[in-house]
Order: C-alpha cells, then structure tokens, then sequence
C-alpha cells in the first residue's frame, strides 16, 4: 500500500463508489467497460487473480505502489481479440464498486490476462500542483510486480511478472526470457496527414514512443478553438460532450490538430464533475501538461499475436488534459489549452505547383519542434517530389509571448542553397531557431503563431568570391579603402563588385587585414551529417550570447546578414586580432540576388598621412 494516501483518494474513500484495495480479494469477479465500436460501452468480465507489490529505488527516492492481475473475458473480449491496446483507462468494478483502471496486456502469450492500475493511486494525481514535475525515475523503465504467493499463468507459477512500454525492452533491460512480460496497453499514436518517413522524426524527439501511421479517414468539421483554424471532428448526433462522456468511454488525447493529426486513444476511468482520470498509466510521463482532450470514435479492433490495438479517430474538443503522470492521466472538461497556429506555405517554382498546411499543435517544447520538424519536411517532399540540392527562399513570421503576456513579433527571410539536401537545410534551420527561443537563457517565451514561406527550384543560384584587389596606391588612416572584389556567379563569366571603406582617424601605423566573405564561406566543404542533413557555416547565425534582452537577442538575428549578402570586415594583424568599425559597423554588407560562396583576406599595409 501507498505509504501516504492522497487527499483526493481520502475525500472518496468513504464514498461507496470505490473498493478500497485492502477488500480486493483473489477470486472475485466483476466487469469491465470499454468501447470496440463507434461510442457505444460495452461490458466484459473480470477475475481477480492476485494482488501484486513493487518496491523501486531510483535516484534515492522510493516508489511504492500495487497492482491487480486479472483474466477478462466476454464477447467484448473475444471480438477485440483481448485485451488491446487502446483499452487503457478501461475501468473495472467489483461489488458495481470502482477498483480501478486496466493498465497492461500480457504480450505474446494470453491476451486475457492484464494489470489494473487501483483507484486510488490514479485520484493521487488529482493532489499534484499544477506547477509540479513528473515524480520518479526516467521513463520507460521496466516495473517487477511481486505477489506474496505464487499465481498460476498458464501452466506455469510466478511470483513475479514486468511492466513496460515495450516488448523490446525485455532484451534491452536484460529481462529474463521466462519472466511473464506485459506491455501497457496504450494505442498507438494516430497519426494523420503524416508519412512513414515524418514519423521517424516524431519517433527520434519523442524518445521511441513509436508511433505508428494509422489511414483513418478525416470527416466532418466541428466546432473549433475560439481564435484558431478548424480542424476535422465527427460532430456527436445528440447530446453535449461533456453530459455524454462517462467512465468507458473512448478518450483522445490531441497533440496536433488540423491538416495534420496526433492523437492517441484511451479509455476514460473515472469522472467526478468536470474532472476525469484514465488510462492508468502515463502518456508521455511530462507531469504538469496542456493537451488537448477530445472524444473519439472507434472504428475497430484488430487482432494481434504481439497485442490487439484499437484504432479510431478524434472527434469533437471537449476539454484539457493536465496531468500526465505515472499511474494515469487526468484532466478537465469545458476547459480548453491554448495551442499553436501554424501555417506552412510551401511552393516548388519548377513543377509551378503550391501546397498550404494549417494545423494547431500543442505548447509542449519536445511536441512543438518535432510536429513542425515532420510537417515541414514532409510538405517540402511532396510539394518538389525529389530528393538532393536545391536553392531556396525561406520567410519566417514568429510570434511568441512571455507567462506576463508581453507580446513579441519577428520577420525575416533568407535564401539557402545545399548540394545535397535542401529540405534538411530548411528543416534545422527553422527548428534551431525554435530551440534557441523555447530555451532562451535570458527570458522564458514560447511561441504563439508560426508561419512559414518556402520556395524552392533545383537550380544553383550562387555566386563564389574569387579575387579581392585594393585600388589604392596608399591607404591612411582617416582614408577610404577601395576595393575590387571578382565574383562568379555559377557558370556564368566573372563580374567585379566595388566597394568603398572607410579607414578610422585613430587607427596606428599597422597592417590590417580585408576579408570579403559571406555566411557560406565553407559551404563548398560541407559533408552530410549522420542525420542526412548538412553541415557547415551556411547556419544562420545566433546572436543570444552578446544580448541583454531577448527582444533585442531576437531583432539582431532579424537584422543580422543573410547568406546572400557580400560582407566586408577590417582586422589589425599581430597576437590579438581586432574588428574595426566601418562607419560604425562591423561589416559592410552589399546584398545580391543569389546564395554567395567563399572567403578571400588580403593584407594592407598603412602608410603615414
């Protein structure tokens, strides 16, 4: 037992809607809800086959809890083909008395025989604050329930059995081969408007919550957020969400909402008013969370050797999820999250065609950069329907906002050109810039609206540096600078740009070095990372270390060179290398049409005046 009970398990404790977990006994019966169909709650049965214990030591802090094995059984069951994923939350009743929420499948063996999460360590997270984070150690370890006399699973005795994410944990825990494993029975993440290929971007920020494509068909509209774009939701024939919703009932949890959906499918647990607990065990585990809950609406039930899954499809908005923690999930209904507007417009000059993608997603920082990461490459592909080098005009619109609501709007376009990936040159361009403002050190923001403008065509619009000629038969101090600079553009002849540098007054006699380079200087060197994506100096700029306020850290990236400017810089030689001002700047910057290339010094020495 829980070494402390919460308040909100003490408050229902003497309500008899619950059975407490000290009158759970081996061998009782009772039943199960759960959906398998459109919305309708079906029951099935349930035997009490033994009450298990664990105790875990994880960076010195000790997690107590219980668990309760079952065998399930019904016509339900039968047509599910056991208990399958997506059936997490189901609640299970004893004596018509809430015991508490189906939690896990035994994974490639008998599909009847799961755990149940108790009631009241699921109404424990009603008590977390709001502000607090996730308890415990890291996620996705594995979890050994222990039972004080042997059980019987199959033909064989067990004092023991594991709980986890994953079947591949088994070998990556180092689990032992006869030991029972059961897998919590979370559905699969649905995913629509996505590519198998997005997905693995989804799966590589989410840390292997592998998620999986599911085709499931996006009908009718419903209403949506106040202030945002809708997105597809089956409106419900009769009667309000929140008057329908009741323990059973198939529950989504929504992470991206439009052109673009993510969501996964669970079972609601328990309802006290406007509050609800389901699933039994967590999401992904991120404590204090703002999600988006919605109704769902099953369309089947597949059967599996490794463990039968639901899949459905979101529905109508009925509320917010805020806790995601390690015994369930909770949250409130008639209460929505704030979320994210993103609009992503997206062209290939070659083929004349466009695409435009509006979706909402929620403000987790991890969910955030990972659904524009896919959605964003995965809309450049289709639109350019090629892989390789390219050259590409990118326009940025951010704006974000502090907790005190102080408002913030950035604008900016650049060009980019990459040999062999352009779509991963836009891609880490936009999510470095994202990552750089969630996790700013000099002022808490997260974004409120994103939208995107890409162009692109396969052809090379660079020019590359080659020559850097002084004019002058004498430079001084107080002087001005001329300079020749010889660019070629890409398969085209050599053209000279000039330009004119002011030398200051107070500079000594020494030698200065000119450098004219540009963003791209190495650019020509570059090699594909590990991830495909390419590497070198082409990467913008950030400008964070130097600023006082992120206002002014986020105008400078604004105002700061772009890939296509000629820039023009003036060092002294000798042990310590110092800028000098160019009309009070540190560069001169002439801008051109396409991506440049290169970087050339060439030393002047000043003469007296």
């Amino acid at each position: 037992m829980l070494a402390v009970l919460g308040t909100g398990w003490m408050a229902a404790a003497a309500d008899e809607e619950f059975l407490p977990l000290k009158d759970v006994k081996v061998g009782m019966k009772g039943f199960g809800k759960t959906v398998i169909h459109g919305r309708e709650i079906a029951t099935f049965t349930v035997e009490v086959m033994g009450i298990l214990s664990n105790n875990k030591l994880n960076e010195n802090i000790l997690i107590s809890g219980q668990s309760i094995l079952v065998k399930v059984g019904g016509k339900v069951i039968e047509e599910a083909g056991g208990i399958a994923a997506g059936m997490s939350g189901s609640p299970v009743y004893i004596n018509n008395r809430l015991v508490g929420g189906l939690s896990s499948g035994w994974v490639m063996t008998d599909h009847t025989v799961g755990l149940v999460t108790p009631i009241e360590e699921m109404l424990d997270i009603w008590d977390y604050p709001l502000t607090s984070r996730a308890p415990g150690g890291e996620d996705g370890n594995p979890v050994r329930w222990a039972s004080a006399r042997p059980i019987r699973l199959g033909t064989t005795s067990f004092t023991h059995l594991w709980e986890v994410d994953d079947p591949a944990d088994r070998q990556r825990c180092g689990i032992p081969a006869g030991d029972p494993l059961f897998v919590r029975v979370s559905s699969p993440v649905v995913v629509q408007g996505l590519s198998e290929k997005s997905l693995l971007v989804l799966n590589r920020r989410l840390k292997g919550r592998h998620l999986q494509a599911v085709s499931v068909p996006m009908i009718a509209s419903a209403p949506n957020l106040p202030g945002l774009n809708p997105g597809p939701a089956p409106a419900r024939p009769a009667g309000s969400a929140s008057e329908t919703l009741e323990p059973g009932s198939a529950l989504g949890v929504q992470l991206a909402r439009g052109d673009i959906n993510l969501t996964t499918i669970g079972t609601l647990t328990h309802r006290d008013g406007k509050r609800i607990l389901g699933f039994a065990h967590p999401f992904l585990k991120k404590g204090n969370v703002s999600f988006l809950m919605t109704g769902t609406h099953i369309y089947h039930s597949f059967s599996s050797v490794q463990m039968p899954f639901k899949i459905g499809a979101p529905t109508e908005m009925v509320g917010i999820i805020t806790q995601d923690r390690e015994k369930g999930i909770a949250g409130e209904i008639g209460r929505f999250p704030v979320m994210v507007p993103i609009q992503l417009e997206i062209s290939d000059k070659d083929l004349k065609r466009s695409r435009s993608i509006n979706y909402q997603v929620v403000r987790d920082p991890t969910v955030f950069i990972s659904v524009i990461e896919s959605t964003l490459s995965q809309g450049i592909e289709e639109v350019i329907d090629r892989e390789g080098e390219g050259t590409a005009l990118l326009g940025i619109a951010l704006e974000c906002a502090n907790p005190t609501g102080k408002q913030y709007q950035f604008r900016r376009e650049n060009l980019f050109y990459a040999k062999s990936d352009i779509v991963g040159t836009l891609v880490d361009e936009v999510t470095s810039l994202l990552e750089s403002v969630i996790d700013s050190d000099l002022e808490e923001v997260f974004p409120t609206r994103l939208m995107l403008k890409v162009e692109v065509e396969k052809a090379r619009r660079t020019l590359t540096i080659e020559k850097v000629e002084v004019k002058n038969t004498s430079v001084t101090p107080g002087g001005v600078l001329e300079a020749w600079v010889t660019i070629r553009p890409y398969r085209e002849k050599s053209l000279v740009r000039k330009a004119k540098l002011p030398i200051p007054h107070d500079i000594g006699k020494e030698n200065l070095t000119l450098t004219v380079f540009s963003l791209n200087a190495k650019l020509e060197d570059t090699v594909p990372a590990e991830d495909g994506k390419e590497t070198g100096k082409g990467k913008e700029p950030r400008t964070e270390e130097s600023a006082e306020s992120f206002e002014a850290a986020m105008s400078s990236w604004v105002n700061s060179p772009k890939n296509s400017d000629l820039l023009f810089q003036l060092t002294t030689e000798g042990e310590e290398v110092k800028k000098i001002k160019l009309a009070n700047k540190d560069l001169e910057i002439q801008p051109t049409s396409v991506v440049v290339l290169g970087r050339v010094d060439t030393t002047i020495s000043l003469n007296e005046e």
